[in-house]
Formats: C-alpha cells, sequence, structure tokens
C-alpha cells in the first residue's frame, strides 16, 4: 500500500546529495520513511522529508511506530581536488536499536553552530527508556484487576511506554477476572513487555502476570502457584462446575505459560490436583518421573503445586532479584531507565474504587429488596383469611353481602402490598443499573443472569397487577364462608 510513496521519497532523498542525518521511521504494518525526525515524544513523532526541494513533514501516531534508526546518508562521491569536510558523530549515530528510547527537543543549543552560523540551533538528545509499574496486590478481580490493568496499558501506549513491571504480591482471587486479565495482557503483547516481580506471593489468580510475563523476576522466598478456580458465587460452588472452571483455567495458563517459552506442566499443575511435575539433574521439566538419573518430584498427583523461588531459578523460568525496581535496567542492561511513577497504581486504584462503588450500591439494593420481600410476606393480603360475607340465602335467591370490616381489611392490606411492589421494582431496577455499569467495568461477580432478574421482575409485577385489579373488591376465592354473620 504504502511501499510506492516509500520508495520515491527514499530516491528523491538519496540523489539530493545530503550531508545531514537521515532517520528512518518504520511503523509496525512494515512501512518505512526517511527523512529528518524533528519531534519525538510520548504521543508523536514528526519526521522532516524533502521532496523536490520542497520540505514537509508527516506526522506518526507513538504507538504506530516499531523503531526509529538514526544514520548519515551517504553523500555523492565528490572530486578529488575538493577537500573533504571531516564530520562528527553524534549519540544519534549509535543508539541502539534493540533499547525502547525516545528523543524531545532540548533546552540546550550547540555553541559551535553559533560560531559557524550566527545563530544558535537546538541539540536533539536521547531521553530515558520509561517503564510503568502496576502494582498487584490485594484480590484478584478487587484490588487488581483487568479493567484497570487494560487502563494502565492503555495510558501507557499513549506515553509511549513499552516496559511494564508488575509487582507481585496476591494471595488471588476471582478466576474470571484472570481470564479477563490473560486476554488483556495479550491484547497489548506486541507492544509491551512485561517483567513480573514477585515480591512474596503470586498465589491462585495472581499467577497469570507471572505466566504471561516476558521476564520473571523472584524475590528471595516468594513462591507462585496454589492456582485452583474458584467464582466466589456460592450459589455454584459445586463440584462439577470447580472441575469445569478448573479445566479451563489450566488449558488457558499453561497455553500462556509455554507462548512466553516456561515449561506449560508448571502452571497446569498450580491448578490441576492430577498433575505431576518432575526435573532431572539439570532442571528439565516433565510431567512425569523421567529416566534419567537425579530425578526430582516438586509435585505429586494429590496436591496443587506451589513453586518456590530457587526452584524456578533451577529450572531456569526466573531469576533472583533483590534490589529496588529502579535498579532492574541494570540487569536488562538499559541505560538510564526511568520509572514514570503512579500511572499503573492510580488506574488500579481508581478500578477498584469504582467497584466498591457498585459493589456498595448492590449490597444496599439487595437488602433493601430482601426486607421487602419479608415485609410482603407479613403483608400479602392473601395470607388472610379474615375476609367474611353474611345475608346469603341461595334457595331465596339472595347473593352473598361483603363484611363492611372485611372490605376495609382488603383494602388497607392491598394498598399497602402494592405499595411493598412498587418499592422491590424500584429495587430490581438499581441492580440492573448497578449489573449494567458492572458489566462495563467486567466486575462479573456482580452481574445477574438476565433471565433470573426478568423472571423476578415478571412475578412481582404480576402479583402487583393482581392486586391493582382486585383492590377495591375482595376476590371470590378470598372468602371464609365458615362465617355466616349474626
Amino acid at each position: 500500500m504504502m511501499r510506492t510513496p516509500t520508495i520515491l521519497i527514499a530516491l528523491i532523498l538519496s540523489f539530493a546529495g545530503l550531508t545531514a542525518h537521515a532517520d528512518t521511521v518504520t511503523l509496525k504494518d512494515g512501512t518505512t520513511f526517511e527523512g529528518t525526525v524533528v519531534k519525538e515524544n510520548g504521543a508523536e513523532v514528526v519526521l522532516e522529508i524533502v521532496i523536490s526541494n520542497i520540505k514537509t513533514t508527516k506526522t506518526f501516531p507513538r504507538y504506530k511506530v516499531r523503531s526509529i534508526e538514526y544514520k548519515p546518508l551517504e553523500a555523492e562521491p565528490e572530486e578529488e581536488s575538493t577537500p573533504s569536510i571531516p564530520t562528527t558523530s553524534t549519540n544519534s549515530d549509535n543508539r541502539d536499536e534493540d533499547t525502547d528510547s525516545t528523543v524531545e527537543e532540548s533546552e540546550e543549543f550547540d555553541e559551535n553552530d553559533e560560531e559557524r552560523t550566527g545563530r544558535r540551533s537546538p541539540r536533539v538528545r536521547t531521553t530515558r527508556t520509561t517503564f510503568v509499574v502496576i502494582p498487584v496486590t490485594g484480590t484478584i478481580g478487587q484490588e487488581t484487576n483487568a479493567y484497570g490493568l487494560r487502563t494502565a496499558l492503555q495510558q501507557a501506549r499513549r506515553k509511549g511506554i513499552s516496559h511494564v513491571v508488575f509487582t507481585i504480591d496476591s494471595p488471588g482471587g476471582l478466576v474470571y477476572d484472570a481470564v479477563d486479565t490473560l486476554e488483556v495482557l495479550k491484547e497489548y503483547d506486541d507492544t509491551m513487555t512485561y517483567h513480573a516481580l514477585v515480591e512474596e506471593g503470586a498465589i491462585s489468580a495472581a499467577s497469570v502476570y507471572v505466566a504471561a510475563a516476558d521476564k520473571i523476576w523472584v524475590r528471595p522466598g516468594s513462591r507462585v502457584g496454589g492456582a485452583v478456580a474458584f467464582t466466589g458465587d456460592a450459589s455454584s460452588g459445586t463440584t462439577q462446575v470447580d472441575a469445569k472452571l478448573n479445566s479451563i483455567w489450566a488449558a488457558e495458563i499453561a497455553s500462556r505459560a509455554e507462548a512466553k517459552g516456561y515449561p506449560g506442566d508448571v502452571f497446569r499443575a498450580m491448578v490441576d490436583p492430577a498433575a505431576e511435575v518432575w526435573i532431572d539433574a539439570e532442571g528439565k521439566v516433565y510431567p512425569s518421573r523421567p529416566s534419567t538419573a537425579g530425578a526430582q518430584q516438586l509435585d505429586n498427583s494429590r496436591t496443587i503445586l506451589t513453586i518456590r523461588a530457587e526452584q524456578m531459578i533451577k529450572i531456569g523460568m526466573a531469576q533472583s532479584f533483590e534490589g529496588d525496581v529502579a535498579q532492574l535496567g541494570e540487569q536488562l542492561d538499559i541505560n538510564d531507565w526511568l520509572e514514570i511513577k503512579n500511572l499503573g497504581a492510580t488506574a488500579m486504584k481508581k478500578s477498584y474504587e469504582e467497584r466498591k462503588k457498585l459493589e456498595e450500591r448492590m449490597e444496599v439494593a439487595l437488602k433493601y429488596y430482601f426486607e421487602k420481600i419479608d415485609e410482603f410476606i407479613q403483608t400479602d393480603p392473601r395470607r388472610f383469611s379474615d375476609y367474611y360475607r353474611f345475608g346469603a340465602n341461595r334457595r331465596a335467591g339472595y347473593d352473598y353481602q361483603v363484611d363492611g370490616a372485611s372490605l376495609l381489611r382488603w383494602r388497607d392490606r392491598t394498598s399497602a402490598a402494592i405499595k411493598i411492589c412498587d418499592q422491590l421494582i424500584e429495587a430490581l431496577t438499581e441492580m440492573a443499573r448497578v449489573v449494567k455499569q458492572a458489566e462495563k467495568i467486567g466486575a462479573r461477580h456482580l452481574q445477574i443472569p438476565n433471565e433470573d432478574g426478568d423472571y423476578t421482575f415478571d412475578v412481582i409485577k404480576e402479583v402487583r397487577d393482581y392486586l391493582w385489579d382486585n383492590r377495591n373488591e375482595i376476590p371470590e376465592d378470598r372468602f371464609n364462608d365458615s362465617y355466616r354473620g349474626p
């Protein structure tokens, strides 16, 4: 698509015989552009190009740029009689293409250029490689959740950040959120490098951040595993449901770990009690006892695997790390490793607070609903048998006469019951609003199946309609005919 204009631009620039630097911008779709980078920040890259001696600029969103290469174009051969002018290499000529770095307009000026030209021109200098820390703490699906993760990664990508450090100390949580987390991490995998730093424990659902990491770092004494699934829904805590969830979760986490180059058998054993994990003397992992000497069993077929830091190091999954997050750059051979502070923590905190507010609203609505259910049971006019009629003489052709006091009791109770029905519908409507908002932020533990909510609403509405239609007269089937009156 863009290849033809790219080649034309490159040809024009090459025949121009420029001695200035020509920079190559490569987009993620493979398209390349050559010119001079005049601006680059976390949001955009601006490239100046020359076509037929006419300068123009192209602006690229930063997240679409795969790499920027700085190199001089070869000048046209000069005549031997023309003395050559030596050029001085700049920092931009020696940039490491494998290091994610950005450039910005410097406040400093080139004094030599001022002497030569009588004016000062700004220098472009390399800034630091930036990273963001996302804390994985508390309960997965609560303090740490997939929606907050997505928000943090979106913001990081817009700022041109491509390194993410997950500092993990979590007892686990809701498996559905861990599965959603895997999807989010896969979505940003092509633009982000993930580092998992296990502080103390990445237990249960928290192990997803370890399985999806490009590099795993462990503190001494830390551990990962015990990832058996649970839903948080007491109504679905059956053996069959748990087994199904565990099976899905085991496949998901093992697949992601293998895609990152880790032994899937290790992560599968964190979920499936029947799975075994063995290693040989060299640290190679097996799902059953190997025939080689020195075999060691890490997990048997009756337990859920929780693997220790030293074991992860032995099998080559992780590296030990005792320093501050700021020192990870040295381990990665990245100079000027700079944290963009609070971005990850703020995104998670905001998402957690949003969930807590919805949970509080749902809790209030449910409490109100059940209180009104109890109140309705006590008020429902249909449960009483003190409605009488008298004066009947069917042989003489006289109809029953409704007892006045009975009719008043029916009307009062019916009015109160209708009011309670309206309050129940109000509570259900509030729950529906919470469910809708919870769906937007992925808080599935707050969701109520539509069929359940619709059925409950329909039942209450049907009862209300019955009471409304009969509010002024007692239905025939509600009379107690054992009373014959005066």
